[in-house]
């Protein structure tokens, strides 16, 4: 679907000086013939920089061969109804990648024309979008192309899903070379809606044992400070496991976390609603902890689980839950909510995308991780057991 346009393209000859330093770092895609996605993104410097690294990983320096990430991001740009960045991948990859009867199998979500290696791939695309985790099958299967293959991929559905809600929140102009979808859609689109949740998640990765770390893995945890060190959570002591995958996370990561105009509350109660809706008790758990020092209360936290209708939100934590789910169910942020977060800086919103996706990503993480709690931590409270059943993505909502 094309929305109306909400930001237009940056004009090149007005450009800020932070804007024009992060155009210079953009090489290519800072030219004056650039994307019209790419242009008025520059609108928002400190989310161009932050998607950089991550961006160059996904699209140049995968362990995913390159007609196998074409499909990656184009199931995962249909399934969030990013008709713009679908055509633009379609359009770049029918040159030699793919073909359009593998195009139109994507669309279809009928893969008996697809090679194995290919349908499984597409497949843990529908996995991650319904369940937020990678059964055996595809996380084995997908691990045979590299080492880093299993990360990619994840990597890959997590920087298209908050470039979708970015490019559709925004309204980003066609270009008039691009044609659109170029295959028929139909009204709601859903991955395997009969795929159900998995609760009870085997333990998959463990911690690294950081008295075996390689150079690599000493290096990037010395970069990472004190999320590098020992003490470090479970899931970042795992991921440590993946060095290559978190130096291209490194930016975004940042943003999202250490460097967003967000006020600590706003950006707590957007991460929580997240893993709430990716059924990740780890990082509910997590966030609960530091939720609590900043005076949210588990009665908050209920409004937050229950959902945009709860009685125990109050205004604004209203308007938090409800735009993450903006993203997650509609897959772009409404009229309503658009202007709620300009309070906070000209980076709000698009700091609260940068959360979203990058907590969308971790989900799948740790869930297909196999993530245990933390010792002396609480998961989900026994009271939060009724709204669990409603909270993943239903094919009535995509």
């Amino acid at each position: 679907m094309r929305y109306p346009t909400r930001v237009k393209p940056v004009d090149f000859g007005s450009l800020s000086q932070r804007q024009e330093a992060i155009r210079v770092k953009m090489g290519p895609y800072g030219e004056e013939g650039t994307s019209a996605m790419m242009r008025t993104f520059l609108n928002y410097p400190e989310f161009v920089r932050s998607i950089g690294r991550i961006g160059t990983r996904v699209t140049l320096t995968s362990d995913l061969p390159k007609p196998l990430a074409a499909l990656a991001s184009l199931r995962t740009t249909w399934l969030c109804d990013c008709e713009y960045l679908w055509a633009q991948i379609r359009q770049e990859a029918l040159g030699g990648r793919i073909t359009e009867a593998q195009v139109g199998a994507i669309a279809a979500g009928e893969y008996d024309a697809l090679t194995s290696i290919e349908r499984h791939l597409v497949e843990a695309i529908d996995e991650m979008h319904d369940t937020h985790y990678l059964s055996e099958e595809k996380w084995y299967r997908v691990g045979l192309l590299g080492p880093n293959a299993v990360m990619d991929l994840m990597t890959t559905y997590g920087f298209f899903v908050t470039l979708s809600a970015a490019v559709n929140s925004m309204g980003v102009e066609f270009e008039d070379t691009v044609p659109g979808w170029g295959v028929p859609r139909p009204a709601s689109v859903s991955a395997n809606s009969g795929r159900t949740p998995l609760r009870e998640i085997p333990k998959r990765v463990f911690e690294a044992d950081y008295s075996l770390l390689s150079p690599q893995q000493i290096e990037q945890a010395n970069r990472m400070g004190r999320r590098g060190k020992p003490t470090t959570s479970k899931l970042q002591k795992a991921m440590i496991n993946y060095p290559d995958f978190l130096r291209s996370m490194s930016p975004f990561g940042k943003r999202a976390i250490d460097d967003s105009c967000l006020p600590p509350r706003v950006w707590q109660l957007a991460a929580m609603r997240t893993v709430w809706l990716c059924d990740s008790e780890y990082l509910w758990s997590q966030h609960r902890k530091a939720c609590l020092q900043l005076g949210v209360t588990d009665e908050d936290l209920r409004g937050v689980a229950e959902g945009p209708r709860s009685t125990a939100l109050n205004d604004f934590d209203r308007v938090i839950v409800s735009t993450v789910d903006d993203m997650y169910h509609h897959n772009r942020i409404s009229d309503e909510n658009w202007s709620q977060f300009d309070q906070f800086g000209p980076e709000g919103i698009t700091d609260l995308i940068l959360t979203y996706g990058l907590y969308v990503l971790q989900s799948c993480l740790a869930r297909s991780f196999g993530t245990t709690l933390e010792e002396n931590t609480l998961g989900y409270a026994p009271e939060l057991e009724a709204y669990r059943d409603g909270q993943h993505r239903r094919a009535s909502h995509v």
